[in-house]
């Protein structure tokens, strides 16, 4: 099907409409979280985005949504990837915002230089993991075995990594939490008690 074609078929307009909706809320997702965690696009990880900065950024999100406006399903696909980037732009953003995005930038920097690269790939192709195989599943059971029931499996095991996956890092970081407060706690019933023993 051509441009021409899907441009001119018989839809309502108010369909261009919903289409524009969904790609516009999709990157406002990410781009409003990648400026949250890298206001200054240290962190980015996109060369091109680091290249054109926030102007060419934003300039580039009007060819997206025009794009996108023209069919459902294209502005589906850019809404859904664009919410997983969203995801991927707060994870473990907490840490970024606490010790700042410039000190960030040189711890990981810093780092980098020391490990070795098998290391560094080895830890990085979890996205591979998470995404690629699950969706290479999805298409295999919908396009040759027809078979719905992977597909279910495959979904319900994304749903509990999903949930299971954030309870677990927040159980985690809050026990931490928690045990650093103890800590002070009893730091500063000890010196209460020194203090009243002087």
């Amino acid at each position: 099907m051509s441009l021409f074609q899907i441009i001119l078929r018989d839809v309502e307009w108010y369909q261009y409409l919903i289409n524009a909706m969904l790609v516009i809320c999709g990157r406002a997702l990410d781009i409003l979280s990648t400026a949250y965690v890298t206001r200054d696009l240290k962190l980015e990880t996109n060369k091109l985005a680091q290249k054109v900065g926030w102007k060419g950024m934003i300039l580039m999100q009007a060819i997206v949504v025009i794009l996108g406006s023209l069919d459902f399903y294209i502005a589906f696909f850019i809404f859904m990837w664009s919410l997983l980037l969203f995801g991927n732009n707060i994870e473990g953003s907490w840490y970024v915002k606490e010790v700042g995005e410039e000190e960030y930038y040189n711890e990981i920097s810093e780092q980098v230089k020391k490990t070795k690269p098998w290391k560094i790939f080895l830890a990085e192709t979890s996205h591979m993991i998470n995404f690629s195989v699950a969706g290479i599943l999805i298409l295999l059971s919908v396009f040759f075995f027809h078979d719905y029931m992977i597909i279910f499996f495959v979904c319900l095991a994304l749903i509990c990594q999903g949930f299971l996956g954030t309870m677990r890092s927040l159980m985690y970081l809050l026990s931490l939490r928690k045990e650093e407060e103890d800590k002070k706690n009893e730091n500063d019933e000890e010196s209460e008690k020194k203090s009243h023993e002087n």
